[in-house]
């Protein structure tokens, strides 16, 4: 996480459509275990640690229950949330963590990471400034002409074909 925020290319051409997307009612997700990305990111984490495929596939993966342990089998063993961690894994059960972002399915949009991490595209232009949240939540409101904007803008293709199936 340990890249400086750059505010979305679209952020400033329409403050009232950013009131309703950054709503919190759009945005709000119950996880099953809270996860302080602030404290991870304090401690030197960054966002590739855990989402450890952001640079290699499609998805950013979610960390498995055996990835969390290698450090809070040692460190921090004590909160209420590695005692729920530790629970999982006592059970061998992975964690069922609810995303916070998804494509809708009737867009038929194959959105992959790695080649935007390629590009360049920091994390906080698509997920907020995740550093600073205790929980991850919703910052923004993806839909095609975000994305179109920011493809305009870095010149990159514009072809259907790139992003939808």
């Amino acid at each position: 996480m340990g890249r400086p925020f750059r505010a979305p290319v679209w952020a400033g051409t329409n403050s009232l459509l950013m009131l309703v997307l950054l709503s919190p009612t759009l945005r709000a997700q119950q996880q099953p275990i809270d996860f302080p990305h602030n404290q991870h990111i304090a401690k030197g984490l960054e966002c590739i640690d855990c989402h450890i495929t952001v640079d290699t596939r499609a998805e950013a993966g979610l960390p498995s229950v055996a990835k969390c342990m290698l450090c809070h089998e040692k460190v921090a063993t004590d909160g209420p949330g590695v005692q729920k961690l530790k629970e999982y894994a006592e059970k061998k059960r992975e964690i069922p963590w609810i995303r916070v972002y998804q494509f809708n399915r009737s867009g038929h949009v194959l959105f992959r990471h790695a080649p935007h991490v390629k590009a360049g595209v920091e994390c906080v232009t698509c997920h907020g400034n995740v550093a600073e949240m205790t929980v991850a939540t919703r910052q923004v409101e993806h839909h095609m002409g975000t994305c179109l904007d920011c493809h305009r803008q870095q010149r990159a293709s514009q072809d259907c074909a790139a992003c939808h199936f």
